[in-house]
């Protein structure tokens, strides 16, 4: 082999495009017919997605509707933006939707920097 060929060749195998051994080669089946592809198996499967870690909740925030109402039984429990500091009452559309938020107690949303959304009313 020339230089220049080997040079390719290790090029190549860096990238991943030439197998070092047959051993690392899986067959994948050609959904079309024909005949099957070959490749590495980091090339044939995708690498799986991390989820995202929750966000972190304050004092008096609940990551379920059930515990807000166990620790606060004799008050509303408010779905709380926490990007925002604007909470929803359970009748509007974007109780428990929002990408960042909690449940609350209603009295301690004032103490925590939280107001009432614009067009909601109280139920």
């Amino acid at each position: 082999m020339k230089k220049s060929s080997c040079f390719v060749v290790a090029c190549l195998f860096s990238l991943g495009l030439v197998a070092g051994s047959a051993a690392a080669q899986t067959t994948t089946p050609n959904p079309f017919g024909g005949t099957a592809q070959t490749g590495t198996p980091a090339q044939t499967a995708p690498a799986p997605k991390k989820a995202k870690a929750p966000a972190a909740l304050g004092t008096g925030q609940f990551a379920s509707e059930t515990e807000a109402k166990a620790s606060c039984p004799d008050d509303t429990v408010v779905w709380a933006n926490l990007s925002s500091k604007v909470y929803h009452y359970a009748t509007a559309k974007t109780y428990g939707k929002t990408k960042r938020g909690a449940y609350i107690c209603e009295k301690s949303t004032a103490a925590a920097g939280f107001r009432a959304a614009k067009k909601e009313q109280r139920p």
